[in-house]
């Protein structure tokens, strides 16, 4: 029985692949099993994982998965790791990401031993690459990402798709049950939470791709905006994936919105992240953080929505999902969070930038 197998399903990614291929090198952890799933792609990315030294000799595996989705190839490569490894936690890299650091698997394999088999669920802070031809847009999300790191380190974070590692037995519940790969992360570190297993920070930081966002005009203000519609269907969930070799370029955002952008991110990280897993917490441990952190009493405003999903954890696995999470959306109190986050990426934005903003907080 291994304690961790990694995948890393991959669909027509050339261009990223050797960053990270580079980055599992260094790893001080090599004797972590690693499984590459081929999500059927067109494009050089299966020729540079199969002709690695890793590959040949046996250490890393390359499969493929014809069906293009990335829930097929999550399951292809979950699969393969309970059959030939036995593996009781599984980890999941994004092939668009790389750890920046040496320690990401060694982390992930000291936390497993810490919680004594009670590991669920882990998250790492995140760092998003490819803004440079936006400047404005640029500035802004660091400050966003400056909020998302403290909020980490300080409360908590459940979902974190790039880069994660989760229990097995978390998994193989959801496969027996769930179809649906929409938020599949989150979906996952709520079900662990739920459970009544730990989340741990892996403080080692992952790098990750921008460039579905500004290839794309189409998806580009929906992605920076926070449009539900565009989330739902996002193209990492489908069938039919964006063709990155054919960009379609996107025009920075006006200054004036970045306050809408701060409003809109700052729900999104209220609303299906932060809220989320403290309703989930038996423990009440994340209501507690919150409250130290942004200086709001929230548990008991939430206390009837919790028992309401406490009543029927179903919600998790289906398509109820999406209707469950725009509930706590639109709780007033969940309004009153973001709001509160949005003026901390105001302050550390305005720290570097003498422009003021204004907030657009709905």
């Amino acid at each position: 029985m291994m304690d961790l197998a990694l995948i890393v399903p991959f669909h027509n990614e050339a261009r990223c692949l050797p960053a990270l291929i580079r980055a599992l090198r260094a790893q001080s952890r090599r004797d972590v099993p690693i499984v590459f799933v081929d999500n059927a792609s067109t494009d050089a990315s299966p020729g540079l994982v199969q002709q690695t030294e890793e590959v040949r000799s046996g250490q890393w595996t390359c499969l493929r998965e014809e069906r293009i989705g990335k829930g097929f190839a999550i399951r292809t490569g979950t699969t393969h790791c309970l059959r030939e490894f036995d593996a009781r936690h599984i980890g999941f890299l994004d092939a668009d990401s790389y750890p920046a650091q040496d320690d990401w698997v060694a982390n992930s394999v000291d936390q497993i031993a810490d919680a004594s088999g009670r590991l669920g669920f882990t998250y790492s802070p995140l760092h998003y690459v490819g803004f440079q031809a936006l400047p404005i847009f640029a500035d802004a999300y660091r400050a966003y990402e400056a909020v998302q790191h403290d909020i980490m380190r300080s409360i908590g974070w459940l979902a974190n798709g790039q880069a994660f590692v989760c229990a097995t037995e978390t998994m193989a519940e959801y496969f027996s049950s769930a179809e649906i790969t929409t938020e599949f992360d989150l979906r996952l570190a709520l079900l662990a939470l739920r459970e009544g297993r730990e989340a741990r920070l892996n403080p080692s930081l992952i790098v990750t791709s921008g460039r579905r966002m500004v290839v794309n005009a189409g998806n580009f203000a929906a992605w920076c905006f926070y449009e539900r519609e565009y989330y739902s269907k996002k193209d990492i969930n489908a069938r039919q994936k964006l063709n990155l070799d054919r960009p379609q370029p996107v025009a920075d955002i006006p200054r004036t919105m970045v306050g809408r952008f701060f409003a809109r991110r700052a729900l999104k990280l209220a609303g299906r992240h932060l809220l989320p897993l403290a309703i989930c917490d038996p423990t009440g441990i994340y209501f507690a953080r919150m409250r130290a952190m942004l200086g709001l009493d929230l548990e008991e405003s939430f206390a009837p929505l919790a028992a309401r999903l406490d009543r029927d954890p179903s919600w998790l696995l289906t398509d109820d999902f999406d209707e469950m999470i725009g509930g706590i959306e639109a709780h007033p109190a969940t309004r009153l969070v973001a709001a509160r986050i949005a003026s901390l990426m105001a302050r550390d934005y305005g720290a570097s930038i003498a422009a003021p903003i204004e907030l657009e907080v709905s």
